[in-house]
């Protein structure tokens, strides 16, 4: 199981702008297989220009068809297969850096704080308006960057705020995140992804925001969209997946390296958000046969 998953280092076209795109063309194979599970911190989107493939995640497998496209989130685990001859165009962005002042009041969407930018597409599916200006948008940055004339730099970042923008209209269904309350609950967010390994009670992140115990609890549940606990339930879940296709350990080894009290504690509360056991979990990723399939 060692190896199953790796974590890719993305090495950026630009190093302001933080991100890479560039294009690729495979030719028909008798009988291709998946390739390795991978993940980076970096949000991807596939175009499919030409021919068929499977991208899956841990939560389900798409079919494309060019042309087509699709989003993947930060550290979102995925494999990919192809059907056919393909081309094809890869953008990988670090968020964080695409981010102003005009943006971070959506942190909590474009962060992934409670949900993936997988979400996106579903809606994407159901609106091809949408989804032809993205694909143009996403032509344009491959174009600008791969040209690389006067000024480019400036395309390709209001390409990209283009980009956050319709991530915004079509994902938001609560009012935006001011840029006080942002300042004030990244902290506990920060505190979160560096001790979510170890035992974390709310007293312990009271002093990062200087907020009284029940009025902490309203306002992280009012701002990021789900109560604290929950939040961190989810960022272990997160952290457990990756571990079950990365590492060759038991599900009780994964469990407390993910911040779980107990093996029984993980179990429950992993069968809670995934519908399934960790060892189900495992056993379904690992498969050889075809996964079903989702539009």
């Amino acid at each position: 199981m060692e190896g199953r998953a790796r974590n890719e280092q993305v090495n950026y076209h630009h190093p302001l702008l933080r991100y890479k795109i560039w294009d690729l063309e495979f030719p028909t194979f008798p009988s291709a297989p998946w390739n390795t599970w991978h993940y980076h911190k970096e949000v991807e989107i596939l175009l499919l220009l030409e021919g068929s493939m499977l991208v899956e995640t841990v939560d389900q497998v798409y079919e494309l068809k060019g042309p087509d496209l699709l989003l993947l989130g930060s550290s979102r685990l995925h494999r990919t297969k192809r059907n056919s001859h393909v081309k094809q165009i890869v953008l990988q962005f670090d968020m964080l850096a695409q981010m102003d002042s005009y943006t971070k009041e959506f942190a909590p969407v474009l962060l992934e704080l409670s949900e993936p930018l997988d979400r996106l597409n579903k809606i994407l599916c159901g609106n091809t308006v949408v989804k032809e200006t993205m694909y143009r948008l996403l032509l344009g940055i491959y174009e600008e960057a791969s040209e690389m004339g006067m000024g480019y730099e400036l395309a390709v970042s209001g390409a990209f705020k283009q980009l956050l923008a319709l991530i915004v209209r079509h994902t938001v269904s609560s009012a935006p995140m001011s840029p006080p309350d942002w300042q004030r609950l990244k902290p506990v967010l920060d505190y979160v992804e560096a001790h979510y390994s170890e035992p974390i009670r709310i007293q312990d992140v009271l002093p990062l925001v200087h907020l009284e115990y029940h009025y902490f609890i309203k306002y992280f549940q009012k701002h990021i969209g789900m109560t604290f606990v929950d939040y961190l339930h989810v960022r272990r879940i997160k952290a457990s997946e990756r571990l079950m296709l990365t590492k060759s350990l038991s599900i009780a080894d994964i469990g407390v390296q993910s911040g779980f009290q107990n093996v029984t504690q993980f179990i429950r509360i992993f069968k809670r958000y995934n519908g399934c056991t960790p060892s189900e979990f495992r056993k379904k990723r690992l498969q050889v046969h075809e996964p079903e399939l989702v539009d």
